[in-house]
């Protein structure tokens, strides 16, 4: 199901199941191999039953065509990486796959709760590549107070202990961060922090949904691929090409808020100054 053609079809490839493996609560983990040396974890978000695992996710997308090896990591409390152990469980999982397989770059993947993870996981290990699809800015109350999405689990949360993606590690990480202009989204990514080098993409009219939109058109596979060669241009255009016959407009996120007079947020919902936009 990887490698989009030129079309944005998906040849038919074999597929092997991902094989569960060990893992300390609430973590449910599994892996598949593959050929190469680079290690793709993929962060499940709180998936749609409320009393089920949420089921792992991007599978027959992460391993590029069988290149690459994948843990998939599903949190079962859903606690945005916040309950007692597990960003440090996850951590220990990630290294000794890493020494095992003899793994040399390290991509983390995640769409919503999946995609904060990893943004904050970057901040505290070595990552090579983030990729992070619809990622909250905070599920703390106190910093996103309109956020009433998932208050189920919200609620279930006793400490803070990664309250905001705050800490960007641009000089040793790459970032490909996608949002919707949706409101609802708005609240978070115009909460996050700005920098030159990060890849921070707006899709106007779009919610909260990318993910599940560009599997749709066959193109998550060809994105994330793109995202972990590195190559923003070549993740842009394809997105473009992509959204274009439904008049979706696809904008680096200082663009789309100097074209839309749209000012960044502070985490307590003050406006803050909008950055410059390099000619």
């Amino acid at each position: 199901m990887d490698g989009a053609d030129r079309h944005g079809k998906q040849p038919v490839t074999d597929f092997v199941d991902p094989v569960e493996i060990e893992a300390p609560d609430p973590l449910v983990v599994h892996m598949l191999p593959g050929t190469g040396s680079r290690l793709v974890v993929a962060l499940a978000g709180v998936g749609k039953v409320r009393n089920a695992t949420p089921p792992p996710e991007f599978l027959g997308t992460a391993s590029g065509a069988g290149a690459n090896h994948v843990l998939f990591v599903t949190d079962a409390s859903r606690s945005w990486l916040n309950g007692p152990g597990v960003a440090e469980h996850i951590i220990a999982l990630i290294e000794d796959y890493r020494v095992e397989h003899g793994i040399d770059e390290v991509v983390l993947l995640g769409n919503s709760m999946g995609g904060f993870a990893a943004l904050m996981l970057a901040e505290i290990m070595e990552v090579d590549t983030v990729i992070a699809l619809s990622p909250q800015f905070s599920m703390n109350p106190d910093l996103v107070p309109e956020e009433t999405r998932w208050q189920f689990w919200q609620k279930k949360i006793a400490e803070w202990r990664f309250p905001c993606v705050a800490g960007l590690q641009v000089k040793e990480t790459t970032y490909f961060i996608f949002h919707g202009s949706h409101p609802a989204e708005a609240r978070h990514w115009l909460r996050f922090p700005w920098h030159r080098k990060l890849n921070h993409f707006v899709f106007e009219g779009l919610g909260h949904d990318i993910a599940a939109r560009m599997r749709k058109r066959h193109l998550l596979a060809r994105v994330i691929d793109a995202c972990i060669a590195g190559k923003s241009r070549q993740v842009r255009v394809a997105m473009q090409r992509s959204f274009l016959g439904r008049r979706f407009e696809v904008s680096r996120r200082e663009v789309y808020q100097a074209a839309h007079e749209v000012e960044p947020l502070d985490p307590k919902g003050a406006p803050v100054v909008v950055p410059e936009v390099a000619a």
